[in-house]
């Protein structure tokens, strides 16, 4: 029996990737960013809406279904999914409302209009009222672990106004924080998850995790070095598996499905082939920096405060490069006759760990979207130069097989930001099988 879904805030669809190696079968996915829903038909299939979900609801959704013959009844689908973002969660706590009141500006009275009120949370509304029309059996909402730290009046914590807009609807819900490393994802990524359960369906479980965590290393260890003068990879063939030492370990059991794992619409990467291997090439003051900054895996640690001002004179430029002022402010400018490009220091009070060196006997620290805009913070555990697509791809366990770049069609930079706001597929896998276990205990 096929249980239905519908996948809100999809991204790229890391959360339906998992969700339908689980079992499911996704009908129907929104997501606004136009890369991302690229990405997501390029691999999982055409059935997602590239709209902004404040103007496609769920009457839209229901309408387009039925016309594609995927259901009769809204009461078919069982499953509403995704990880609405709460901007204003943490912006309303006691001393903003307190002043709001304290000026005239607010009129609510209670803790649900301090959070669900708030007009920077109307996504989280729009869920709410997918849920609320289709009233599937069970919903399954993902968000930043940092929500359980907030209170959204005196004395009511969000997570509690959330489980109780939902029980409103006539579910039952828990959450629960859970970390990606302890379910087979090589990275230490935490999200609160809710899950909800109709009254009179069997309540589902949270999955059970392991100590068996894979490290960073372990996960990227197959990938061929990259140029960092480049960017690119300097081998198009993958190591070979036969070589990977600890034949049987998680990190190896990893590595193969990380290579033979299909996605919906794609097969898997034909023998060796590496894809995405690439990132931004290493600029002059950068060459001189990234040797100096340690992850701590092999003795003291070192930020990027460690290193300027205190260390500058241990910063080697590459050749045709030297240290020099503009403005009184140091910088790294070019020695060629006509080329004015310079390079600034980062101030170290502001920026003092900027620059961070990922550690390989560990599982790699959260990946997020900012690796859009530069990759500082993920310096690669050996090379000195930091990840690539394919890198933090794998440390949110996307098969090799999975192309966000959908053909060739998406840049670099929307690569990185659909990886890093994504919902680790392995992660989605073991929720959803807890989802289909609940649903098949009937």
């Amino acid at each position: 029996m096929a249980y239905l879904g519908i996948d809100l805030f999809a991204g790229p669809g890391g959360l339906s990737l998992g969700l339908i190696e689980a079992g499911f079968e996704i009908v129907g996915a929104v997501e606004w960013d136009h890369h991302a829903g690229r990405t997501y038909r390029h691999n999982i299939g055409d059935h997602v809406y590239v709209r902004d979900l404040r103007g496609f609801g769920p009457v839209e959704m229901d309408r387009g279904l039925k016309r594609e013959g995927v259901i009769r009844s809204k009461r078919e689908i069982d499953l509403i999914s995704g990880g609405p973002p709460c901007p204003g969660f943490s912006l309303i706590g006691r001393s903003k409302i307190s002043n709001l009141i304290h000026t005239g500006q607010w009129e609510g009275s209670d803790s649900r209009h301090r959070f669900i009120d708030d007009e920077r949370n109307e996504l989280f509304r729009e869920f709410l009222k997918y849920v609320g029309h289709f009233k599937p059996r069970y919903f399954l909402m993902e968000n930043v672990s940092g929500m359980t730290s907030y209170n959204s009046g005196e004395d009511s914590p969000i997570v509690d106004v959330i489980e109780s807009e939902f029980r409103d609807l006539g579910y039952e819900v828990k959450s629960e924080v859970l970390v990606a490393s302890d379910y087979g994802v090589p990275q230490d990524r935490k999200r609160i998850i809710f899950l909800g359960w109709r009254k009179g369906e069997c309540e589902p479980e949270f999955p059970v995790g392991s100590d068996r965590r894979i490290t960073a290393a372990e996960a990227i260890q197959d990938l061929p070095p990259v140029d960092p003068s480049t960017g690119r990879s300097t081998s198009e063939k993958l190591r070979r598996m036969a070589d990977i030492p600890r034949r049987g370990s998680p990190g190896y059991s990893f590595l193969q499905r990380a290579r033979g794992a299909p996605t919906p619409l794609s097969k898997s990467t034909s023998g060796r082939r590496v894809t995405l291997h690439h990132t931004r090439k290493v600029n002059p003051r950068d060459v001189g920096i990234f040797p100096l900054i340690e992850s701590g895996e092999f003795g003291e640690r070192v930020l990027y405060k460690d290193v300027y001002p205190e260390r500058l004179d241990q910063v080697i430029l590459p050749d045709g490069f030297e240290h020099s002022t503009l403005d009184g402010d140091p910088v790294v400018v070019s020695t060629g006759s006509g080329d004015d490009s310079s390079w600034k220091w980062y101030d170290p009070t502001k920026f003092g760990d900027k620059m961070r060196r990922i550690r390989g006997d560990r599982p790699a620290p959260t990946i997020v979207a900012h690796l859009a805009k530069d990759g500082y913070m993920f310096i690669h555990p050996y090379e000195n130069r930091t990840i690539t697509v394919r890198e933090a791809a794998r440390f949110q366990s996307f098969p090799d097989s999975f192309d966000l770049s959908a053909g060739g069609a998406n840049p670099i930079s929307s690569q990185f930001r659909q990886v890093g706001n994504a919902v680790p597929p392995v992660l989605a896998e073991a929720l959803g099988e807890c989802l289909i276990s609940a649903l098949g205990s009937d």
